[in-house]
């Protein structure tokens, strides 16, 4: 008799999750699956739920704590449930790397002590306390600005880097975390068309290169189109659209979004010199 074959756990797995604010559904009803090593977009104009649902994944809000309410799960380790996280979700959390929009850097620290943060998580607490981290995690961070390409400003203020440069600080933040999947929402939102092409890069070089599951928040599908295999459009809190981004014509996108889609079909200024090149770099 043979071996059955392995079922793959899912790296995300949501189910029929709900979230109301001020009887306003955010999320309604949202269910889905992620394998690990997958990169996905999710798209949406604004309200459309995208940002919230991936706070939800990384357990940094809870969905309705009705029988209704829903569950998430990470690795096969539930984050949460009917509005409660999991009695474990710090460990689960320490996981998951999440880059936000607004960078979360201590602009007054050194690149490389933020970068650092990232250890954090696995250090005794009076480590923690007195910043002295380890010789093989200072490597780690410095190995990491180097694959994001700001090596040259470790020991610059934080403050001093542009934005597109302190994004990919934040990258090389999850980095040093050995985070297995990474959540960025809207992490190009306020940067220029090159430091967006760049952050985009960084995220789908560390894909292609360590299987590390992706899931990035876009407010323009080009992007989506040009870097992520895989979109997962919402409206209204619903999930609308799963499947591949090329599939995302503008006229399918009128068909989904109807006005909303020129929102979301709207290149960024500057933009469309590399918007039709649909060679990713990390495979030239």
């Amino acid at each position: 008799m043979t071996k059955a074959a392995k079922v793959m756990v899912p790296a995300i797995k949501v189910t029929r999750l709900h979230k109301t604010f001020n009887c306003c559904k955010a999320l309604d009803g949202v269910s889905l699956d992620i394998n690990p090593g997958e990169m996905v977009a999710l798209i949406g104009a604004s309200g459309s739920g995208k940002s919230t649902l991936l706070r939800h994944v990384a357990g940094l809000a809870v969905g309705d704590s009705s029988a209704q309410g829903g569950s998430i799960e990470v690795m096969g380790r539930p984050v949460q449930a009917r509005g409660r996280l999991a009695s474990d979700i710090r460990a689960t959390r320490a996981r998951i790397g999440f880059v936000f929009q607004q960078f979360n850097l201590v602009g007054r620290l050194p690149v490389m002590t933020n970068v650092l943060t990232g250890s954090l998580g696995r250090l005794p607490s009076w480590r923690s306390l007195t910043g002295l981290f380890p010789l093989e995690d200072r490597e780690r961070a410095f190995d990491a600005l180097t694959r994001v390409g700001i090596s040259e400003t470790a020991w610059q203020r934080a403050s001093t880097l542009s934005g597109g440069q302190q994004q990919r600080a934040a990258i090389a933040r999850t980095l040093v975390q050995r985070a297995e999947i990474i959540l960025a929402d809207e992490p190009i939102a306020s940067l220029d068309p090159e430091s967006s092409r760049r952050v985009m890069e960084t995220l789908a070089t560390i894909n292609a290169e360590d299987k590390t599951t992706v899931v990035v928040c876009l407010h323009q599908v080009d992007f989506a189109i040009r870097y992520c295999p895989r979109t997962i459009a919402l409206k209204k809190g619903q999930i609308v659209f799963d499947g591949a981004s090329s599939d995302l014509t503008p006229s399918a996108l009128r068909d989904l979004y109807g006005a909303e889609a020129d929102e979301l079909s709207a290149p960024i200024q500057g933009s469309a010199s590399f918007i039709t090149d649909t060679a990713l770099a990390v495979a030239g």
